[in-house]
C-alpha cells in the first residue's frame, strides 16, 4: 500500500458547477485537474442521467456552460491560443455551442464585455452578468471607435485606482471601486444585450419565477460605505419594469425563491448574534418581510476541505416545497421547507454536500462521502435511497494508506467539543509519534469527517493529526457560534481542552513533539496560541489575522467584520481591538514560527504576517516568512497548483525541523 504524497492531489479530479437541462432529462458538471507544468487547473465537461455519467469534452481553462435545451450546451470556449489572445487584447469573450447527440462545436457569438453565463431564459435569451463601471457601458452602447477610445483610456488608466467607496478592493477579484454588479438579458438570434438596471446599482441574490418572466433580485444602489444588507426587487423581464417588495435595508439576505406564487427569502436581522447569525426563512408581502419558519441552523455547505475547487447550487424548488442544504454538527443535511412554513429534514449525508440539482423525482449531488473524494450521487426522494453514480476518483486512492478519522468528545459544562484524530498507518500505542494540530478557518466553518488532502498526507507521514470544531464553529447554534469580543478565550480554551483529551486517549503522542497550524481564523487562533503558550515545538500561521486594528482599514470586509467579531471599535474601543489582538503579546512568542501570506490576499492582507513577522525577528525568535506572489486568500484550497505543493512543502518542512 502506497503514501499519500505531499503531490498527490494534482492526481485529485474536483467536481463542480453542477446543472440540469431545462426539462430534467440530464446534467452536466465540471471535473477539473491541476495541470502542474502549465500551473493551472483544467476542466472537462461531463454530462450524466439517473444510471451513469460520461465525458464530453476539454474545455481547457474555460469553466463557464449554460444549457439551452435539452442536447445543446452554450459554453464560454476558444478554439486556439490566437482567439483566446485577439479576445483578450479586445475585451471580449467568445461562446460556442456544444451538441450532446452529435459531439458537435459551433462558434455561437462573441460578447463585446466578458460575463458569466447565470440563467436560461428560452432557447434563445440568455441572463448574463458582469462586474461594470459605469462608463464600460460604452463597450456594447457604443461605436467600435467609441470602445476603441474607451479601451485606450482604460489601458492609460491601469497605473492607478480612484476609490471613493468601502470595499474597494474584494478577495479574489482585486479592485472592484466604482463596479457594479450587473445583469443582462442576451437574445442569441439578433445578439441585443438588454440592461435590467440601473448603471450605478448592484445586484445580490436573484431567483426567477417559474415561468422566467419575473426575476426576484436583492442589490442597491451605489453607496459610500457597502451595507451587508439589502432591500428587494421584482423585475417584469419583457417590459423591464421594476417594483420594490421590500424598501428597507436591515436584513441580510442570503437567498431568495418563489413558492406558489410567493416571494420568500432567507435572512437574518442580526440583532442577536451580528453578522454571523443563523438565517430563518421570511415571507416577502405588501411591502414586509414576515418570519414564515424559524430555522435556526447553519444554511448551505460549511464542511471544510481542500479537495473542492468549485461550488454548485445548493437548492431548488420541487412540488410545494423549496429544498435546501444544511450544515449540522460537521456534516451535511437536506432540509425541505413546506408552503405552509413547516421544516423537515429528508437526508443526512455522512460527509459533506457540495451541491445538487432536481433530476425528476430525484436529487443530483456532487458529494463527499466518508473519505471518498468528490462523486456524483442520486438520491431517491421516495426510497429514502442513495447511490454513488460515477467514479471518477475511484482509483486515485486505491492502493494508499486513508486514515479514518477517530472521533474524541470533549464534555464541558454547558457544551460539547466534537474533535478528531487521524492515526498513522500501523499506529503502534507504545511508540512515541508527533503530532499537529490543524484549526479550522471562519471561525464558523467545521470540521467534518471527510477527505482533507493536507491531513492524510501528514498521517501518512507519520504524524499524528488533530482537528476539532471549538466554540465559534458551525453546526450547533448560534450560541455556540458566538464568541464576538471572546478571541482567544473560550475558542482557545476549547481547544486546549482537546489538545489535552487527545494526548489522554493516545498517550503514545510525544508531547514535546505538538506542532500547531491553521489558515485565516486558523491563523489568527495560531498567532494568539504562540503568544499565549510555549506548548508547541513549532508553528505555522497561514493567510492570519495578527491586529484588528490595521485588519479594520485593510480588509475588504474589515470594516464590518472587525467590529462584529471584536465587539467594538477601533477608535472608540481601541484597547478593546488590542486586546483581542495577538500582536499585542508578541514579546512573549518563543515558539519558532513560519508564516504564510500572498500578497494578493485581501481577506486577510498580507501586513498582517508583515507586522507579526518584524516583531519577532527584531526580538530573535526562529521565523521565517514565505510570500506568495499572485495568490489570494484562497492559497491552500484553489490556489495555482504549484503554490499550492510550493506552501505545503514548507509547512511539513518547518515541522521536520523541529521534529
Amino acid at each position: 500500500m502506497e503514501k499519500i504524497g505531499l503531490k498527490k492531489f494534482l492526481d485529485y479530479r474536483y467536481l463542480g458547477n453542477l446543472q440540469v437541462s431545462p426539462q430534467e432529462s440530464n446534467y452536466a458538471f465540471l471535473v477539473s485537474k491541476a495541470e502542474q507544468e502549465k500551473n493551472e487547473y483544467h476542466h472537462t465537461l461531463y454530462t450524466g442521467d439517473h444510471t451513469r455519467v460520461s465525458k464530453l469534452i476539454n474545455l481547457k481553462k474555460n469553466q463557464d456552460f449554460l444549457y439551452l435545451n435539452e442536447h445543446r450546451l452554450l459554453l464560454n470556449y476558444q478554439r486556439t491560443k490566437r482567439e483566446e489572445k485577439d479576445l483578450k487584447e479586445t475585451f471580449k469573450q467568445s461562446f460556442y455551442t456544444y451538441d450532446l447527440h452529435e459531439g458537435k462545436l459551433e462558434k455561437a457569438f462573441t460578447l463585446p464585455f466578458s460575463a458569466k453565463l447565470e440563467e436560461r431564459l428560452s432557447e434563445s435569451k440568455i441572463l448574463l452578468s458582469t462586474f461594470m463601471q459605469e462608463e464600460d457601458h460604452v463597450l456594447y452602447e457604443g461605436g467600435e471607435k467609441i470602445r476603441k477610445t474607451h479601451l485606450k483610456n482604460k489601458k492609460e488608466a491601469a497605473a492607478f485606482e480612484e476609490i471613493e467607496e468601502l470595499p474597494y478592493y474584494f478577495n479574489g477579484m482585486d479592485f472592484i471601486a466604482n463596479k457594479h454588479r450587473q445583469l443582462f438579458v442576451f437574445d442569441i438570434k439578433t445578439e441585443d444585450i438588454k440592461r435590467l438596471f440601473s448603471k450605478d446599482f448592484s445586484f445580490g441574490a436573484y431567483a426567477l419565477s417559474e415561468d422566467k418572466k419575473t426575476l426576484y433580485y436583492t442589490g442597491k444602489e451605489w453607496q459610500n460605505v457597502a451595507t451587508t444588507t439589502s432591500k428587494i426587487y421584482a423585475c417584469d423581464i419583457e417590459s423591464g419594469e421594476h417594483r420594490t417588495l421590500y424598501d428597507k435595508l436591515d436584513y441580510n439576505i442570503a437567498h431568495i425563491f418563489e413558492l406558489k406564487g410567493k416571494v420568500f427569502a432567507i435572512a437574518k436581522d442580526m440583532e442577536d448574534y451580528g453578522l454571523n447569525q443563523n438565517p430563518d426563512f421570511f415571507l416577502v408581502e405588501n411591502g414586509e418581510m414576515k418570519l414564515h419558519a424559524k430555522f435556526g441552523q447553519s444554511v448551505g455547505n460549511t464542511v471544510g476541505t481542500d479537495c473542492r475547487l468549485m461550488g454548485s447550487k445548493s437548492s431548488f424548488v420541487k412540488g410545494d416545497a423549496f429544498y435546501f442544504t444544511a450544515t449540522i454538527d460537521d456534516h451535511g443535511e437536506i432540509y425541505r421547507m413546506n408552503v405552509d412554513g413547516t421544516i423537515k429534514q429528508v437526508f443526512e449525508m455522512p460527509g459533506s454536500i457540495d451541491g445538487f440539482v432536481k433530476l425528476g423525482e430525484a436529487a443530483i449531488m456532487v458529494g463527499m462521502k466518508g473519505q471518498r473524494l468528490q462523486e456524483i450521487y442520486r438520491f431517491d426522494f421516495e426510497k429514502s435511497r442513495l447511490k454513488m453514480l460515477s467514479r471518477i476518483n475511484a482509483r486515485v486512492l486505491s492502493d494508499h494508506y486513508v486514515a479514518k478519522p477517530q472521533t474524541i468528545l470533549v464534555q464541558k459544562e454547558n457544551h460539547e467539543v466534537k474533535g478528531f484524530v487521524l492515526l498513522p498507518k500501523h499506529y503502534d500505542p507504545t511508540k512515541k509519534y508527533p503530532a499537529i494540530l490543524n484549526i479550522h478557518g471562519g471561525p464558523k466553518t467545521v470540521y467534518g469527517q471527510i477527505f482533507v488532502h493536507e491531513m492524510q498526507f501528514w498521517a501518512n507521514e507519520g504524524y499524528v493529526v488533530l482537528f476539532a470544531n471549538p466554540r465559534g464553529s458551525d453546526g450547533k447554534g448560534d450560541e455556540f457560534a458566538d464568541i464576538r469580543g471572546r478571541y482567544g478565550t473560550i475558542d482557545y480554551d476549547d481547544l486546549m481542552d482537546f489538545a489535552d483529551q487527545a494526548l489522554e486517549h493516545y498517550p503514545a503522542i510525544d508531547s514535546k513533539r505538538i506542532y500547531v497550524t491553521g489558515g485565516s481564523y486558523g491563523g489568527f487562533m495560531t498567532n494568539w496560541m504562540v503568544t499565549q503558550t510555549d506548548r508547541f515545538k513549532a508553528a505555522a500561521t497561514q493567510r492570519s489575522i495578527s491586529n484588528w486594528l490595521s485588519f479594520y482599514g485593510t480588509s475588504d470586509i474589515g470594516n464590518h467584520f472587525a467590529t462584529d467579531q471584536t465587539d467594538g471599535h477601533p477608535i472608540a474601543d481601541r484597547e478593546k481591538l488590542y486586546e483581542q489582538s495577538p500582536i499585542k503579546y508578541a514579546m512573549n512568542v518563543k515558539t519558532p514560527l513560519l508564516l504564510i501570506h500572498s500578497d494578493k490576499d485581501h481577506r486577510c492582507p498580507m501586513e498582517q504576517a508583515q507586522q507579526f513577522y518584524a516583531i519577532l525577528k527584531t526580538n530573535g525568535v526562529d521565523s521565517r516568512l514565505v510570500w506568495f506572489k499572485g495568490e489570494n486568500h484562497e492559497l491552500s484550497r484553489a490556489g495555482k497548483p504549484q503554490a499550492r505543493v510550493k506552501r505545503l512543502e514548507e509547512i511539513t518542512n518547518w515541522f521536520k525541523k523541529y521534529k
